[in-house]
This record gives structure tokens, sequence and C-alpha cells, in this order.
């Protein structure tokens, strides 16, 4: 009885592909170009980094893959993936964000009440 080989490639979202393997490689039609495996590990990478970066950094990020998306550059499922990732990031940052508000909002007193943790305004002489 043959057995049934699935693709070898691991798509953006970091799923392994489903297709049937072509006979004698390791990947399926979509991905026996090697330019289309470039794509996915280009696409995974960016994925990859999303929870290091900061506001700045997602927002850019996010900007240039509706760029091209909309030049064909990008194929949906990659433009996907990367938003998926992008929102859960933005997600955090905003929990964070909620959580460094409720700290300020409640500041821990210690035994100096003249201790502040921002800066302060001094009139000059």
């Amino acid at each position: 009885m043959p057995t049934v080989r699935l693709c070898a490639e691991i798509l953006p979202t970091g799923s392994q592909c489903r297709q049937f393997a072509l006979k004698g490689h390791p990947w399926c039609h979509a991905h026996y170009q090697p330019y289309r495996r470039e794509l996915n590990a280009d696409t995974r990478e960016i994925v990859a980094m999303i929870p290091a970066m900061d506001l700045f950094t997602v927002t850019l990020m996010l900007a240039n893959t509706v760029h091209t998306l909309r030049t064909k550059e990008t194929p949906p499922l990659h433009a996907q993936a990367i938003f998926d990732a992008s929102a859960a990031r933005l997600e955090r940052l905003l929990e964070e964000q909620a959580l460094a508000a409720l700290q300020n909002a409640n500041p821990v007193r210690s035994g100096n009440s003249q201790q502040q943790n921002g800066l302060q305004v001094v009139p000059m002489k």
C-alpha cells in the first residue's frame, strides 16, 4: 500500500501545509518554487518579530503590509497572519498601558512623602 506524503512547507501561521507533495519532492505544487518558500519564510520571520515590537514599529509594519497587499506583493493569507499577530500584540500593549495607568493612579506611598516618580516643576530664582 503506497504512503501519501504531505507538503513539508510550514505556512506563515506556523502550521504545516496540508496539500499532497509532488512525486519525488517534499513540496506540493504551490510550494515547489523556491521564491514561494522564501516568501513563507519572510512572513514567518515578521510574525515571529511582532511580539517584541513597540507601538510605533507595529504601526509602521501594518502600514507596509497594507501597501504590499494593495500592490499584490503580499498574498492575502500572509497579510492575514501578520494582521492576526499584530492584533494580539496591540492587545498586549493596550493591557500594559492600562496596567501602567492604574499603577500611576494609585501610587504606593513610601515613608518619604516628597519622593515622586515623575518630573517636578521647580520655580527659577
